[in-house]
């Protein structure tokens, strides 16, 4: 896994530093991803049907929660404003909906380096199962990133506050596509200077 597509319906693994997953989840399934050193970031997007045609939305998201910073109870978004998934649960204190993904193009202009892969290269090959493209990758919600917002209203990339063990679980309020890229930023604190595993588990039902 990491450099192959990843397809299930149900199961338990482990993503590996830099690696992928994407799956198919059933109305009521719940997917739990764990943190399992602590301070590693996973992006999450997220799809209404196998076209890839309605995404997860950002502005959406903060709009109907009325918040940057997700926790139990909030919902994502598609583009059409409709409930992709809900947290049922986290452990952590912090995960980021503004950061977007890292990148080759970004990561040269910000880091002044060549071909560095990033989320969205990972996500295209996550997903080629189901033909995506690079213009069909939306800006991703951050598990575990902590990217926050402060009152003179700047914004930083900070350590994660997530330690080992933390989680977070998703319950699919329709059938969607959920791809993760297991975080391969190394130019930054958004991984704590460490690139780590990161635990997926797919099931039925609230873990």
């Amino acid at each position: 896994m990491g450099s192959e597509e990843q397809q299930m319906l149900a199961g338990e693994t482990v993503v590996p530093p830099r690696g992928f997953i994407a799956a198919e989840m059933r109305r009521g399934q719940s997917l739990r991803i764990t943190d399992l050193e602590g301070g590693q970031v996973g992006d999450v997007v997220v799809f209404a049907d196998r076209s890839l045609a309605e995404k997860f939305w950002i502005s959406n998201t903060i709009r109907l929660n009325g918040t940057v910073y997700l926790g139990p109870g909030h919902v994502l978004y598609s583009e059409l404003s409709r409930p992709m998934m809900t947290i049922l649960d986290t452990s952590c204190a912090r995960h980021d909906l503004m950061a977007g993904s890292c990148n080759a193009e970004i990561d040269k202009v910000r880091y002044g380096v060549d071909d560095h892969r990033g989320c969205v290269e990972n996500f295209i090959e996550a997903l080629r199962p189901w033909g995506a493209r690079r213009e069909d990758i939306p800006m991703s919600f951050n598990v575990f990133m902590n990217c926050p917002v402060h009152a003179d209203g700047s914004w930083s990339i900070e350590t994660p506050v997530s330690k080992a063990g933390d989680f977070i679980e998703f319950q699919a309020e329709m059938d969607v596509i959920v791809a993760m890229s297991n975080c391969p930023q190394d130019l930054n604190p958004c991984n704590a200077g460490v690139l780590k595993p990161l635990g997926w588990k797919l099931s039925d039902g609230s873990t």
